[in-house]
């Protein structure tokens, strides 16, 4: 806004008085900064613009907790994914998305869901979910675990296996 803005709305003879004009001109202050704030929210949701503690923010959202000291273009690229696929949380397909775009990794998730029909005859009900990564990119098995309990059932048991079968392969509850 320009200059004097606020002031220059006040009646003549309140404007010529210094102390009412440096006073109105502290709310003006206050107002400019509002605006400001205000104009650059749009850039302040989009995760290619946004700064770094809106992008925790924005990211606290979707369930995840940025690490501050991060990189924070690998930070944007992770939430932009994440906040695209909503729309597949809870599913195989969900749980897939997510875990790539925390790895980097080729992901394959096999469960014995799906849908039936009613004349159909329903597979013997196991609820063990198994994942395979090539990698775990900058986690560990412990945050992929962590990040998987909040996606599935609780008491579903979770098979992790990295690589070709070696290593992560231990079960375990999820608890989310």
């Amino acid at each position: 806004m320009s200059a004097g803005w606020l002031r220059a709305q006040l009646p003549r003879t309140m404007a010529q008085d210094p102390f009412l004009d440096g006073f109105v001109a502290i709310f003006e202050e206050i107002a400019d900064t509002l605006r400001l704030d205000v104009d650059g929210v749009e850039h302040q949701l989009d995760t290619a613009l946004a700064s770094p503690a809106m992008l925790r923010y924005l990211a606290a959202w979707l369930g995840l907790d940025l690490d501050p000291h991060g990189d924070v273009e690998a930070q944007r690229e992770l939430v932009h994914a994440i906040g695209g696929m909503l729309g597949w949380r809870g599913t195989r397909r969900g749980l897939e998305d997510l875990l790539q775009a925390l790895t980097g990794s080729r992901v394959r998730v096999r469960d014995s869901g799906g849908c039936f029909r009613s004349s159909e005859t329903l597979p013997r009900y196991d609820p063990t979910v198994v994942i395979e990564l090539d990698h775990l990119g900058e986690l560990n098995e412990a945050q992929v675990r962590a990040f998987v309990a909040a996606e599935v059932p609780v008491g579903t048991v979770v098979r992790i296996q990295v690589g070709s079968g070696r290593g992560g392969t231990g079960g375990g509850h999820a608890t989310g």
